[in-house]
């Protein structure tokens, strides 16, 4: 079985924990179910079918060992600086300015945009 690991090779407290688990199986149970029913140490039963799992001892578990996780999504970056284009207003009319950021916001004036930028800049 497995790596070839014998009973006889085992601690007296790893074969006590796999006959243990073998009546688990043939009793059809889970190990949480077994461990309550039988007042034994859940935690321990599970740490002791790993140990003995990998020794070849103990078939592979059911449930495959850990659950695949499922394949993450790359997070989308927005990004941090976006392109401003400038338009050149005619003398003497009042200039106006209006800017999208990233979020939705809205930002319009009616002034020196240079100033605006630099209140902006101190919040």
């Amino acid at each position: 079985m497995g790596e070839g690991t014998k009973r006889s090779e085992l601690t007296a407290l790893q074969r006590q924990c796999l006959e243990r688990l073998e009546a688990c199986a043939r009793e059809g149970l889970t190990i949480r179910a077994f461990a309550k029913r039988r007042r034994l140490s859940e935690p321990q039963l599970y740490q002791m079918a790993k140990v003995l799992r990998r020794k070849g001892l103990l078939p592979p578990s059911p449930r495959g060992g850990r659950r695949a996780e499922p394949p993450r999504r790359k997070a989308v970056r927005k990004p941090r600086f976006v392109e401003v284009q400038t338009a050149v207003s005619s003398p003497g009319s009042s200039a106006t300015w209006r800017a999208q950021l990233p979020n939705g916001v809205m930002l319009e004036g009616h002034s020196d945009l240079a100033a605006a930028i630099a209140a902006l800049a101190q919040l």
